[in-house]
């Protein structure tokens, strides 16, 4: 079964194959930002690949459109278009986006 490593709170869980590093997230408390909740229609729930990106599908349509075409630049994909299979995947969690106050 493969797993999961979260950065930077360390934690390392089990998941299924067919997974999304998202959903897995959700599930064990891993504070992954979004508005949609897994659909690839906000471009919010971004993490870092750090390891195990051959164990992820390609880059897709969805991702491109929210990140542009940068991903070999950035290693940044959507958590939720991110669907482990076969391996191991380490992942960084930026920090929740706050809305800024108008002054």
């Amino acid at each position: 079964m493969p797993k999961i490593t979260y950065l930077p709170q360390n934690v390392t869980v089990e998941c299924a194959d067919g997974e999304s590093v998202f959903e897995v997230g959700r599930r064990h408390g891993i504070p992954i930002d979004t508005s949609c909740v897994g659909k690839a229609t906000c471009g919010r729930c971004r993490v870092k690949i750090v390891q195990g990106a051959q164990f992820l599908p390609p880059f897709n349509d969805d991702e491109k459109k929210h990140l542009g075409n940068v991903y070999h630049v950035t290693h940044v994909r959507l958590s939720c278009q991110s669907i482990v299979t076969g391996g191991d995947v380490t992942v960084e969690v930026p920090a929740k986006r706050t809305k800024r106050k108008k002054s």
